[in-house]
């Protein structure tokens, strides 16, 4: 998660994974290929949300040298991908510009603006886990006031930074 930046915002830009091989000691690494690498980019790009995940493609290449690139789709939004090719430690590095907004911060930021602009002091929950951050991108939540009451609402992402809107979601 991005620290400092902005509430929520999580990078995908970077993970480091270890990738085994039956070559132990060998000086070369197995090349990259997209049968190798495609189970990898869900779970560096979103551990423990990989259900987020529809699909990741890989260029096919004959020559295998350099960084693999791949598009990932997050929740319906294509998310471009670089796999680079082991290093001497045998780890493989996944790099993505994508960044993630997790759904418990928008319901946290959803709760205090409530109480912000009502007085009234909500809960929130939102789903799905994570949304990439692109102007568009929704999470469906539900405000529950101290009586119990649920409020269906909307957060709409307005731009590319976190910003969004709350609308009532209409059950229907």
């Amino acid at each position: 998660m991005r620290r400092g930046l902005r509430l929520g915002l999580r990078p995908a830009a970077l993970a480091v994974l270890a990738l085994l091989t039956a070559g132990c000691g060998s000086d070369r690494s197995p090349p990259l290929d997209s049968a190798t690498v495609i189970p990898l980019v869900a779970h560096a790009l979103l551990p423990g949300a990989t259900h987020l995940i529809d699909g990741v493609v890989c260029e096919d290449r004959s020559d295998r040298l350099g960084p693999l690139a791949c598009t990932a789709v997050v929740s319906g939004v294509e998310v471009p991908v670089l796999v680079h090719p082991p290093g001497l430690d045998g780890r493989i590095r996944v790099e993505s510009p994508a960044e993630v907004l997790s759904a418990a911060d928008v319901a946290d930021r959803v709760a205090k603006r409530l109480a912000a602009d009502t007085g009234v002091e909500a809960r929130a929950t939102c789903t799905p886990d994570v949304r990439v951050v692109r102007a568009g991108q929704a999470f469906d939540c539900t405000a529950t006031d101290p009586g119990g009451r649920e409020i269906p609402l909307v957060a709409t992402l307005v731009d590319d930074t976190g910003s969004f809107r709350i609308d009532w979601r209409s059950e229907g």
